[in-house]
């Protein structure tokens, strides 16, 4: 008799749970993508071919489920399972790609396409007010807070040094570019003035160069003052591209 256990029915059950959870994520992307925050698990189960109650296996609660599937939309939008490893994504980016010009259209692009292509109706749920605050929901808001102030700040960082800037970057740079690589501005424009996620970028990132210039020559053109050789006139020359 044979008392060696049999490991093949265990790594069967297993894999058939990865595969149902797998379809449960894709089914909630699109859902939570048309319908927001108020995606109905009935309708989520319907597109994956399970039951609800087969959900709730692998989900304690409705906004549990939709919690992890805002995760999922911001790792379907390219950013890194956890928050800290954003400026590494980013650096390792950066250094695949030399010139500024080529930096800031690479970045918009990708952007304002993945905003428009990936968020859907689950945009204003998640960058709106909380309609209710329970536990799974206010760590979405910690969540997408955390990503955006760092994953801005950082990425302005690395501009500003792409452009010869020294030391940080002006804080009213770094609040232009939060304004302009926004899934505000992605939604205004699409919306309300039928633009594509291409034009939107090639306007944002044309926009983004002149003034990261400007602000790198007003630094260049500040630091003689600053050091207190000359007087400095009533205005710094303007920068071109």
């Amino acid at each position: 008799m044979n008392d060696t256990p049999d490991r093949t029915k265990g790594s069967k059950g297993a894999a058939q749970r990865d595969t149902t959870r797998a379809r449960i994520r894709e089914a909630a992307l699109q859902i939570v993508g048309r319908d927001g925050f108020d995606a109905k698990v009935e309708d989520i189960a319907q597109l994956a071919g399970v039951s609800a109650r087969t959900i709730f296996r692998h989900y304690e609660s409705h906004d549990q489920l939709i919690a992890a599937t805002v995760k999922d939309i911001y790792e379907e939008c390219g950013l890194p399972p956890l928050v800290e490893n954003v400026t590494g994504q980013l650096d390792e980016v950066s250094r695949t790609i030399d010139g500024l010009d080529e930096w800031i259209d690479f970045v918009a692009l990708a952007f304002h396409t993945r905003s428009a292509e990936i968020f859907g109706a689950a945009f204003w749920d998640i960058h709106g007010p909380r309609r209710r605050d329970t536990e799974a929901l206010a760590h979405v808001a910690v969540l997408r807070h955390q990503y955006r102030v760092r994953g801005v700040d950082h990425f302005v960082r690395l501009t500003w040094q792409k452009a010869g800037g020294v030391g940080d970057p002006p804080e009213d740079l770094v609040l232009a570019y939060a304004l302009h690589l926004s899934a505000f501005t992605t939604q205004a424009l699409t919306v309300d003035f039928d633009r594509t996620p291409t034009e939107i970028a090639a306007l944002v990132a044309d926009i983004l160069k002149v003034i990261t210039r400007r602000a790198v020559a007003a630094q260049r053109f500040a630091a003689p003052f600053v050091a207190g050789t000359r007087a400095a006139p009533d205005r710094p020359p303007s920068a071109h591209n």
